[in-house]
């Protein structure tokens, strides 16, 4: 009884060891993968992340990022009717064997059906269509794209056309796309919602979407876009949510459409069977309160203007201790949203990240009287304090 017992635990342990890895990395083969938590931006598994190689049709999500932007700063609407040149035709032989919306030439199409075609499609005349609208030209479009991958901080992105078909200049990397795929979800949420579109229908053509991954029915994936040309080979960015993680995964350089959609299951699965994420603070949320000199108040609410939120192991027990510090001594008046201090998460005693700590309400100053009294007993305060805690230096010193 005793042997059966121990080859039972023995068997648990070897179970135990298979289900929890103990690397960051998974092995799937191609040439650049990344697996990043949605909310917190945790890197939960990589290869060759910065590696610059072309992204074919993940190119789109740029276009795609610029379109939301420019409705949304209402620079241009989604009725807008856009004439298609001779260019964006989908005869154009640059088009040859590639994903097209096949549009017309002389046609009056609105944006928010390119936009679709675009997407969902992956229409590279939609695409040119777009950018003859908003920027004239293919050239002035591409240096607004660049100019957005500066803003958002891609490092290593270099677009040279809208679309994504090969150019040796065109090149980006598995981390740079996954910071893009969070920026558009999180900025242009509504926007996002196309992505999981599975079919698309224009002159009486019905096409799918290109990305197979979203009738897949063990996880739920609503996005985002694929890629093939012959220099990338097949690329592919995936988003899936669970409960409360979103896991956004990134592969670049498969061999194949095959090859790519599992590799892009593995990663998803490998995440969210052993990975978790909690929001550990709210948006504009009271976390704590903080003494204030010369107001009329002598509390004073201080919170955050995002939402915080950490990533660990499931079978890990968090250890992250929080760490704040006000950057001056407070006094009135405090302005709401003005920035007052920063809160830090540390892990064995090591700094992880550290956000900015804000004012949630304004604090007036007390009347001139109580403002008088109370400002000269702050500057003893301060005097008796300052020479407390040299004292102590001294002590520690000795």
């Amino acid at each position: 009884m005793k042997k059966i017992k121990k080859i039972i635990l023995i068997i648990s342990l070897l179970l135990l060891n298979i289900s929890i890895p103990k690397s960051k990395n998974i092995k799937i083969n191609p040439e650049s993968y990344i697996l990043v938590d949605f909310y917190s931006n945790k890197i939960l598994a990589k290869k060759n992340p910065d590696l610059k190689l072309a992204p074919a049709s993940l190119t789109k999500i740029m276009t795609n990022y610029i379109v939301s932007d420019y409705i949304k700063k209402k620079k241009i609407n989604k009725k807008d009717l856009v004439l298609i040149k001779e260019n964006s035709w989908y005869k154009n032989p640059i088009f040859k064997n590639s994903s097209l919306m096949f549009i017309k030439k002389n046609q009056k199409i609105k944006i928010d059906k390119l936009n679709k075609g675009m997407i969902i499609t992956s229409g590279n005349d939609a695409c040119i269509a777009i950018t003859n609208y908003i920027s004239d030209n293919e050239e002035k479009f591409t240096n607004l794209m660049n100019k957005y991958s500066k803003i958002i901080n891609l490092k290593n992105t270099n677009f040279k056309n809208s679309h994504g078909l090969d150019n040796i200049n065109q090149y980006t990397t598995s981390r740079d796309i996954a910071k893009l795929s969070i920026k558009l979800i999180k900025n242009f949420p509504k926007e996002y919602k196309i992505y999981k579109k599975k079919f698309f229908i224009f002159n009486n053509i019905k096409q799918k979407n290109r990305n197979d991954l979203l009738w897949y029915k063990k996880i739920n994936i609503d996005g985002i876009k694929t890629g093939h040309t012959d220099l990338a080979k097949y690329n592919i960015v995936v988003s899936a949510k669970k409960k409360k993680t979103r896991l956004i995964a990134v592969i670049l350089g498969a061999e194949s459409i095959k090859d790519r959609n599992i590799y892009s299951k593995k990663l998803l699965k490998w995440g969210f069977n052993n990975f978790k994420t909690k929001k550990i603070f709210s948006k504009n949320k009271t976390i704590r309160y903080e003494n204030i000199w010369l107001g009329k108040e002598n509390k004073i609410k201080v919170g955050l203007n995002k939402n915080i939120y950490i990533t660990f192991k499931k079978n890990k027990k968090q250890k992250n201790k929080i760490h704040y510090k006000i950057f001056n001594i407070l006094k009135a008046p405090i302005y709401k949203n003005q920035i007052i201090g920063k809160i830090c998460l540390l892990k064995k005693n090591k700094f992880q990240k550290c956000f900015l700590l804000k004012s949630l309400t304004d604090i007036e100053t007390k009347n001139k009287i109580q403002y008088i009294f109370e400002y000269i007993y702050m500057n003893i305060y301060i005097f008796i304090s300052n020479i407390f805690n040299k004292l102590i230096k001294i002590i520690k010193n000795e």
